[in-house]
């Protein structure tokens, strides 16, 4: 009887700590944070066609993945969990790379950076952060691109009745849209942490 009911519990163990291994590797959270709170510092940027505009993304970026690569390095090190630093740090001097070879480059960083994670993302099968990339991707093509997102505050100012004799424009909807965008990955971000800290407790 009792060696019948080993392997049951061995395999109950071994998913065990499968999930904790998972939680610990904060997979989600780090990146989703880390680029969250670099989207809210440029918030006094959004829309303005400024060097410091262009310059802040190219800069920015890079340094977030090889940021996020440093903490997953030192997770390695410390817990003797995780995959290490690869992925983001290669992201990181590639896109160090790109933005600063192609300066064009730097009106589409949203898009680049959505698409950098994504690639992550399916790279690691993490269906939670790509879902993230994707919508943050979007966010930044419709924000690039297109007045879209602009154009459905001016419509809610107008029939808010706010400033209808500028027909519901407004200036800071670019403000409001990045704001919007670095807050979403920060929501995604704490949600994951919340999520991994139970998987690893």
């Amino acid at each position: 009887m009792g060696t019948a009911a080993e392997p049951g519990g061995v395999l109950t163990e071994v998913e065990r700590l499968r999930r904790m291994a998972r939680g610990e590797r904060r997979s989600s959270s780090v990146p989703l944070l880390a680029f969250g709170a670099l989207t809210l510092g440029y918030v006094p940027l959004a829309g303005q066609l400024s060097l410091l505009s262009l310059l802040y993304w190219s800069i920015v970026a890079p340094m977030g993945f090889l940021l996020v690569a440093w903490w997953y390095r030192r997770r390695l090190v410390r817990v003797g969990v995780g995959s290490g630093d690869a992925p983001y740090a290669k992201t990181g001097w590639i896109l160090l790379g790109v933005f600063a070879l192609v300066l064009p480059l730097a009106a589409v960083q949203l898009p680049v950076i959505g698409i950098g994670l994504l690639v992550l993302a399916v790279r690691q099968r993490n269906a939670y952060l790509g879902a993230f990339a994707v919508l943050f991707a979007v966010i930044g093509v419709l924000g690039t691109f297109t007045a879209t997102l602009e154009n459905l505050l001016y419509r809610a100012a107008y029939d808010l009745g706010w400033f209808q004799p500028q027909s519901g424009y407004f200036e800071g909807a670019p403000t409001i849209i990045t704001g919007a965008a670095g807050l979403l990955l920060l929501a995604g971000g704490l949600a994951a942490m919340w999520r991994e800290r139970r998987l690893a407790a």
